[in-house]
């Protein structure tokens, strides 16, 4: 297990236990819509699993949401949690977490860009309750320093705020203009994790050195400085390229600071009164050596159950998340299995070719079929073979496209899967892209894409492209074969 990304925002300490549960409810109430935006439930597949531990109320609250990670062999979880602090302050925590479903030892990355779905709500939380960090509002939102009193305040953010726990990013940009390194995308990615600023003029640079008396922040670099721990401040410099490093760096130190979880209960954890220990403490009986060696024994008990109870917990998650895409491909191949046999049951069916194209696009939820599928098909008929080719053909690859869009397959290994189980050829040749490239392209969400993996039905050909983006396949022509160097 990894955790990749991670952000902790303390809310304003409530007053009384009335004024926490106001709080709690109300964080409940961004969740809920947060929720149904991200994850609909009427659009779920089986391997996605959204569990609620407890109540918001709980004193600790937990919401689980495991799904099919988009590039490797894992489990991606998202977890949101609402839990004290030491002095009772009330913490937010949302973080990923990547878990392997194998024993497979796969290259990654201590952190991972977070998608504008955790930052959202993240963002939705930190404004509703107005929270601030040494002042300093956390936002989404660039922090613009434009005259020397503001470049001034930046830098006493940095040198004179004690109780500031986050990272301060300080760029330059005042010769710059559009060729900064961070920017909105920047800050929005690190909300809860850092403040990301700019000396947007000559003056605030001018007014944030001279709180230093020496040069800080330069155009030729942008600057990290973080939370002061004594005297002194601690920086780092990062050169002009583009911000993937310092986002990367930036998250990965969120992620070291991460408190760990609590376990989620409805149980009241409320202190006693008079705690057993001290009861023990103050009793003179023979018996307290014992019953402190009985103790001892109970706790190291309550921790190897709990260990062995979470352990139980992650082996079932990962038992459900598999069944679940076992499930997946039992109905999908169920209703495959059907459209086949409504075919075979009236043998006529095979002998039109656009029937069996029309058939095949209504029943492969897992293909895209291109609006212009049917006219490229025009009125060209097929065997009544090649036809059941053509329909076997489309059945196989959806199930690949399935397993492809779940994250079972990577974009660029589909090809390889193509060749195992087709006549099959990767791409055309530079002869057909350069005398018919009309031919072999498509508009597809606005842009023209080009046709290159093909299928070879007899006769016949399904050209195709993968939208390695969505993670989708794209059936762009079913039909004759389209012109090239052998057909022309």
């Amino acid at each position: 297990m990894l955790t990749v990304y991670g952000a902790t925002l303390t809310l304003p300490k409530a007053k009384d236990a009335a004024s926490e549960i106001e709080q709690r409810e109300l964080v409940g109430r961004l969740i809920e819509p947060w929720l149904e935006r991200t994850w609909p439930e009427s659009t779920r597949t089986n391997t996605t699993q959204v569990t609620a531990r407890s109540s918001v109320t709980d004193k600790v609250f937990r919401l689980d949401i495991s799904e099919q990670h988009p590039t490797d062999d894992a489990r991606q979880v998202t977890l949101v949690s609402m839990f004290n602090g030491p002095r009772g302050e009330l913490f937010v925590d949302i973080r990923r977490e990547v878990r392997p479903t194998g024993l497979l030892i796969l290259p990654r990355s201590p952190s991972e860009r977070p998608p504008l779905a955790l930052t959202s709500l993240v963002s939705a939380i930190a404004g509703e309750f107005r929270i601030r960090d040494a002042q300093q509002t956390i936002s989404e939102h660039l922090v613009r320093a434009s005259s020397i009193t503001d470049g001034a305040a930046l830098a006493a953010l940095i040198g004179q705020a004690p109780s500031r726990r986050l990272p301060v990013v300080v760029e330059c940009t005042s010769t710059k203009g559009q060729n900064a390194m961070t920017s909105n995308e920047t800050a929005r990615a690190l909300i809860g994790i850092a403040h990301v600023c700019h000396l947007a003029t000559l003056d605030a640079e001018r007014g944030f050195n001279d709180q230093f008396g020496t040069r800080q922040a330069s155009s030729s670099w942008v600057v990290v400085a973080w939370p002061r721990a004594g005297r002194g401040i601690t920086t780092t410099e990062y050169a002009q390229r583009d911000d993937e490093r310092l986002v990367s760096d930036l998250i990965a130190a969120a992620v070291g600071a991460l408190l760990p979880l609590p376990r989620p209960t409805s149980r009241s954890q409320s202190a006693s009164t008079v705690p057993i220990q001290q009861v023990v403490a103050n009793t003179t009986s023979p018996e307290v050596g014992d019953l402190r060696r009985k103790n001892q024994e109970l706790e190291q008990l309550l921790v190897e159950v709990r260990d062995e109870n979470d352990s139980l917990i992650e082996n079932l998650t990962v038992s459900t998340h598999q069944t679940a895409k076992i499930v997946e491909d039992r109905d999908r191949y169920l209703d495959q299995l059907t459209q086949v046999l409504s075919l075979q049951a009236d043998a006529s069916q095979w002998n039109r070719t656009r029937d069996v194209v029309q058939r095949a696009r209504g029943s492969f939820a897992s293909l895209d079929f291109h609006p212009d599928v049917d006219q490229r098909l025009g009125g060209t008929q097929f065997t009544a073979a090649t036809n059941q080719r053509i329909f076997k053909s489309l059945l196989e690859l959806n199930n690949l496209a399935a397993r492809l869009r779940r994250g079972d397959i990577e974009p660029n290994l589909f090809n390889t899967y193509c060749a195992e189980n087709f006549n099959f050829a990767p791409s055309v040749s530079d002869n057909a892209i350069n005398k018919f490239g009309q031919d072999y392209t498509i508009i597809w969400k606005g842009l023209p894409v080009q046709l290159g993996p093909h299928i070879r039905c007899n006769e016949a050909r399904i050209y195709f492209c993968v939208d390695a983006v969505d993670r989708r396949v794209v059936i762009g022509h079913v039909g004759s074969h389209l012109r090239d160097t052998s057909t022309n």
